[in-house]
């Protein structure tokens, strides 16, 4: 795929503007503050903000999401390191070496190896990302609707068989974000479907309910059932100053260098994790973490070694860039931050989708320019911040939830100013907190909502032009087979991990 480059340098006009500069580092500040405080994530993170983006130019918007994106998966290190407590998911492979470094009385020395590992495994993912993206693209093209629906089934059960311990939980989940994306009228006919009989559901579900409830009211609602844990943190928060503020004990530089392989197997996992859908920047740190484990086994792993930072630090960050790969090659998430920032390209006007590269070139530019800079930002943002949000890792949490509900609210609202839709996110809500009482993912509802209505439309061309013969729709190519039988090789395969992980856990009782 050629360059264009009348929209490469309109792309730099659009990126490198006064308020696409301030958003993108404020949506990195933010971030790496939201990342550092336990239990928030990059998702929520988004989701809380994407009302802010409605009304912003392109650039703008994908400036301050992906800061967000970059600045909350590093951010999720600091607590971890200095606490013990990761601040997301993804940073729990990091507490191990992290806070033994802590203990040691280097914990400045783990702070600065997890973010100058996450930089840089970050930006050589994303340049991994710029070269693979326009080839995956250019060979989406040449995908009928037939061979696009069966592509956006197998993302499903990707999804569903990988975003969870147990295959049921991802499918339930990947099978409720299906019917969901059903809810509405009918694209064909514009009959009425799975709306109850409420008119305000005739246009389906909108994002930014859904989203805003499924990731940050479910959590409101879970710490309200939640008996708070009082506790003294005081002398916890006045070590960490001590030692933040000391002069001593920085990373030097061929303490770095020593890392390299395992910052290169976290970039080379991270990477390849990033570009399966539902899997995660969690699965890309533990990952990292075990086979940079297993290939430098004298290294003492889980005892205070810089290298395990780094191996979980590049893993988890790997990810980031990669995740993006699927959503603007095949218009399909690849994980639930990424399903956010496609739902903002929608309301650009610029839905994912393969075409996006000659409808829309400036905006993938723009894409590709903010994902390289905002590493340079996050360097600098993520060093001048670490020590303050090192603190802030154990804001009260009777100050915070009521803060994120407050933005829930208002960010649902500001969408439309359709009041209805605060109702939706509240229900929303609830099924968020009923995944989280009973573990079962959410990423799977997100990613199979978003991809619905792409696969009902590709399902329904592809049924009129086989002129209504379901075996000529699905089957009417070796290409649709062959991802036919991808589909339930993939589904095998997890049953067949299922079952294996039953028997082993059996074996060990």
């Amino acid at each position: 795929m050629s360059i264009d480059y009348d929209a490469l340098m309109l792309a730099f006009s659009m990126v490198f503007q006064v308020e696409t500069i301030l958003w993108m580092m404020a949506g990195i500040a933010v971030g790496v503050g939201v990342g550092a405080m336990p239990g928030l994530q990059s998702s929520t993170a988004v989701a809380l903000m994407l009302p802010l983006t409605f009304n912003m130019p392109a650039a703008t918007a994908l400036g301050l999401l992906i800061g967000l994106y970059k600045g909350s998966v590093y951010g999720g290190s600091i607590s971890a390191i200095s606490f013990a407590t990761p601040g997301a998911p993804e940073s729990a492979a990091t507490v191990a070496d992290g806070h033994a470094l802590m203990r040691q009385g280097k914990g400045k020395k783990a702070l600065h190896m997890a973010l100058y590992s996450s930089v840089t495994a970050d930006f050589l993912s994303d340049v991994l990302t710029i070269l693979m993206a326009p080839a995956l693209a250019l060979l989406a093209l040449k995908f009928g609707p037939s061979e696009r629906s069966w592509v956006l089934i197998l993302a499903i059960t990707l999804i569903g068989a990988l975003s969870g311990r147990k295959l049921s939980k991802g499918m339930f989940s990947a099978a409720l974000g299906l019917y969901i994306g059903t809810m509405g009228s009918d694209p064909i006919g514009m009959v009425p479907r799975n709306t109850f009989n409420l008119w305000w559901l005739r246009d389906g579900i909108p994002l930014p309910p859904l989203v805003i409830g499924i990731f940050a009211m479910s959590m409101v609602y879970q710490e309200l059932l939640r008996p708070e844990v009082v506790g003294s943190t005081k002398q916890k928060l006045a070590d960490v100053g001590a030692l933040l503020k000391s002069k001593s004990e920085g990373l030097k530089l061929h303490e770095f260098l020593r890392c390299w392989k395992e910052i290169g197997i976290g970039l080379g996992v991270g990477s390849f994790v990033g570009l399966l859908p539902g899997l995660g920047a969690t699965v890309g740190a533990f990952l990292s973490y075990a086979v940079a484990k297993q290939a430098s086994p004298h290294k003492g792993f889980g005892e205070g070694a810089l290298e395990g930072v780094a191996a979980a630090e590049a893993g988890n960050n790997a990810t980031v860039g990669p995740t993006l790969v699927p959503l603007i090659a095949f218009g399909i998430p690849g994980s639930a931050t990424a399903a956010l920032i496609g739902g903002a390209l929608v309301m650009q006007g610029a839905t994912p989708s393969p075409r996006m590269f000659t409808l829309f070139p400036e905006i993938i530019y723009s894409l590709f320019i903010i994902l390289l800079i905002g590493n340079i930002a996050n360097l600098f943002i993520g060093r001048f911040f670490a020590g303050i949000y090192a603190r802030l890792g154990e804001v009260p949490r009777r100050y915070l939830i009521p803060l994120i509900g407050l933005m829930a609210v208002m960010g649902t609202y500001s969408y439309q100013q359709n009041p209805y839709h605060v109702i939706i996110m509240l229900g929303m809500g609830l099924i968020g907190l009923a995944f989280r009482m009973f573990r079962i993912p959410e990423a799977p509802l997100v990613i199979a909502f978003m991809i619905a209505p792409l696969a009902e439309q590709n399902l329904r061309k592809a049924h009129l032009i086989s002129r209504e013969d379901w075996f000529t729709t699905l089957f009417n190519s070796p290409l649709s087979i062959g991802l036919a039988v991808a589909c339930a090789l993939s589904l095998y395969v997890s049953i067949r991990f299922q079952i294996a992980s039953r028997v082993r856990a059996e074996k060990d009782d």
